[in-house]
């Protein structure tokens, strides 16, 4: 009983994260509102168009070859 963990996937560690963070989420959904005017009832619109943006960014980044060095 020396490891009560559960199993982790060998790989975790070198898999990217393509689901962004409440915080970078709500910072372009923020600056998307502004660069609308700051319309009434729109924060749904612009939440989802950020998680959509950001998601779509990281994993464009993870499909990238590594650089040749």
């Amino acid at each position: 009983m020396a490891n009560d963990r559960p199993p982790v996937a060998a790989d975790a560690a070198t898999t990217p994260n393509t689901n962004p963070d409440e915080t970078g989420i709500a910072a372009l959904a923020y600056q998307l509102w502004l660069d609308r005017g700051c319309p009434i009832g729109s924060d749904q619109d612009d939440w989802f168009r950020a998680e959509s943006l950001l998601k779509s960014r990281s994993e464009d980044a993870s499909e990238q070859p590594p650089a040749a060095g």
